[in-house]
């Protein structure tokens, strides 16, 4: 028993020279987890899966407002089939009126902020009530 409970100790205090077995064993034990626990465990937000990042979610910073990521290419398609081409240099305008014809519903925008995803393509964030 007092051999195990000294095993333990070496373990959790990482006692093993470099090049013993058990130095060996344990960085194998931590590689391991992190390729075989799933992402949603660390709380790793920037893999979404595709589509995931448009859907509504809430956002309880806003005071009770609803986020949503639009890309500006997405944007830029409603404006021209609704011809309002003129709005693109205007997101404060056009957005309010892709959310509208989205959700078929009055909208009233909280806060928007534009960005860059890491692919290159441009966006914005928004948050609406």
């Amino acid at each position: 028993m007092k051999s195990f409970l000294a095993g333990i100790k070496d373990v959790l205090l990482w006692s093993y020279e470099r090049g013993t077995w058990q130095y060996d064993v344990l960085c194998l034990l931590i590689i391991l987890a992190i390729f075989l626990v799933p992402s949603q465990y660390f709380g790793d937000r920037d893999r979404m899966k595709p589509g995931q990042a448009n859907e509504i979610q809430p956002d309880a910073s806003k005071a009770g407002a609803i986020y949503r990521v639009i890309e500006a290419g997405e944007l830029q398609a409603f404006l021209e089939r609704q011809n309002k081409t003129g709005l693109t240099q205007f997101p404060q305008e056009a957005i309010p009126l892709y959310l509208r014809d989205q959700l078929k519903r009055d909208v009233t925008v909280v806060e928007l902020k534009s960005f860059i995803a890491p692919n290159g393509k441009a966006g914005y964030r928004v948050w609406f009530k």
